[in-house]
């Protein structure tokens, strides 16, 4: 009942038209990057849905398809099991779909549901809009709509309604559909940038994983015969995820353009200094290349976990096992390429490991919390040098600060980032200095990762930190603490955190 009803298809070449001419006949074809085929609950192909999704793939990308399709795939299964054809279902089935969706309990935590109501009627919403692609393509003609508005009689009543947004802060007018089997929405607090404190306790997550002597007994005695191979994986995933936090805190990228870096672009990187970052989101079957300069230092981390990255796949050739890396920067423990879903879920498991179950804590909160200092130092550094104030900024100022912006995030138009000019003026106050302002806030982040290496590299001589030196880490972290809360001072949390 719960099997996924679609698969993903790899790339598709698909011919859309065909002119003739003299010299021969022009096929013009469209690319698919991937495409989710849809079944039905019976195994067999679901023609109308994949139809659909088709017709719609030349203005998404790969994975907003792959959304679609999931959230098409209620209605499939619904449609499926009781024996519904699309084209006889009423308003009666969309009130029995919702109360399904709302109803149906999570597997980790059953006495909670399985999804919010925004997610319910994000699926409803896609539903609708498949029913009208639907009847607008087969049923055009029928005395009795399938689905439309009160005044026409149909099926499923629905109503359009439209949402004005401003235009100028980057939005537009358009309309959107409501069935009354849709839950009321509930608020949501807006993503903010992920905080320091949540940060740091993930990273203290990371090195007790990596302590062999942490680990439970049941999970090494799977490794009783090749201790080796056990605490090279543990090394490797310590890097790793240390390595992807500092990625995503100093680049603000997408964790999609992380996952699809290569290595062949940065074996130089000490030389070239520059991140070749594939640009997501740009519809196109080979993702643009956005080039972001680095300095030494930052190179320098890069550098040494490409080295680590190069010791797994040779311990694991040294336990007999071949990996297959490609040119992927992240590794599964068996030494092929990691996937996108993979790193999400293996950040979910580090934020409940460091204690944060029940706050809200994803990878798109880092790219929130990079835009969102980049956007504060530039804005800072423009009405210095311009002497304007808030009353006096223009959109085009805006605009301007925007884009310098948008060249490092990856950004087709600045319109998606205007929500930080907001969030940009509240972190305004707690930043002393344009110039050093980043520079500081990467210092400190830098500091407590190497307090936490050094410990590991203690732990992992057989050594233990001195006990004369812990009173000095403690005081340094006082020293330090006045520094971070005038860069972060409205975070939670904001107290300082000792190594």
């Amino acid at each position: 009942m719960n099997r996924q009803l679609f698969h993903v298809l790899p790339t598709m070449e698909l011919p859309v038209s065909a002119i003739r001419h003299d010299a021969g006949t022009h096929v013009t074809t469209q690319i698919i990057p991937a495409f989710p085929f849809m079944y039905w609950p019976s195994n067999k192909p679901c023609e109308p849905v994949n139809m659909y999704l088709l017709d719609i793939a030349h203005g998404v990308t790969g994975g907003t398809l792959k959304t679609y399709a999931s959230d098409l795939s209620h209605l499939v299964r619904y449609c499926g099991v009781n024996n519904v054809g699309i084209e006889h279902l009423n308003g009666a089935h969309l009130h029995a779909l919702s109360k399904q969706l709302q109803e149906k309990r999570s597997h980790r935590h059953p006495l909670e549901p399985a999804r919010d109501r925004n997610t319910v009627r994000g699926i409803l919403s896609r539903s609708i809009q498949f029913l009208l692609w639907y009847q607008e393509t087969f049923m055009p003609h029928l005395s009795t709509p399938l689905i439309g508005e009160q005044s026409v009689s149909p099926q499923i009543i629905v109503k359009r309604v439209k949402n004005d947004r401003d235009y100028s802060r980057g939005r537009h007018s358009e309309y959107y559909y409501t069935h009354t089997a849709m839950p009321p929405p509930e608020n949501r607090e807006p993503k903010r940038p992920i905080a320091r404190p949540i940060i740091e306790d993930i990273q203290r997550a990371i090195y007790r994983q990596s302590v062999l002597e942490e680990r439970s007994e049941r999970f090494t005695q799977r490794y009783a015969n090749n201790r080796d191979l056990l605490r090279a994986q543990l090394e490797y995933i310590r890097a790793r995820r240390m390595f992807m936090i500092w990625m995503m805190m100093r680049t603000g990228l997408r964790p999609a353009e992380l996952i699809e870096m290569s290595v062949k672009d940065h074996e130089n990187i000490l030389t070239t200094r520059t991140l070749k970052i594939p640009t997501k989101k740009r519809r196109k079957v080979t993702a643009p290349i956005r080039h972001f300069p680095i300095l030494l230092d930052a190179a320098t981390v890069i550098y040494r976990y490409l080295l680590s990255r190069t010791a797994y796949c040779d311990a694991l050739k040294r336990a007999g096992i071949d990996p297959e890396p490609g040119t992927a920067f992240f590794l599964t423990l068996g030494g092929k390429p990691l996937q996108k879903t993979s790193l999400e879920k293996d950040f979910e498991r580090l934020v409940v490991l460091a204690g944060h179950k029940d706050i809200q804590a994803c990878l798109s909160m880092f790219r929130h919390r990079f835009i969102t200092y980049e956007v504060t130092v530039h804005l800072k550094e423009f009405i210095e040098n311009s002497g304007k104030s808030r009353q006096m900024m223009t959109d085009i100022d805006y605009e301007s600060i925007l884009k310098r912006v948008s060249d490092k995030t990856g950004h087709g138009s600045v319109k998606s980032l205007w929500q930080y000019i907001d969030l940009a003026w509240e972190e305004l106050g707690v930043w002393a200095s344009t110039d050093k302002a980043l520079a500081r806030l990467h210092a400190f982040d830098q500091l407590f990762a190497d307090g936490l290496l050094l410990k590991y590299e203690l732990e992992l001589s057989g050594k233990h930190l001195p006990k004369e030196l812990q009173p000095f880490l403690d005081r340094l972290a006082d020293i330090l603490a006045p520094a971070k809360e005038q860069i972060e001072g409205n975070e939670p949390g904001g107290k300082a955190c000792k190594v």
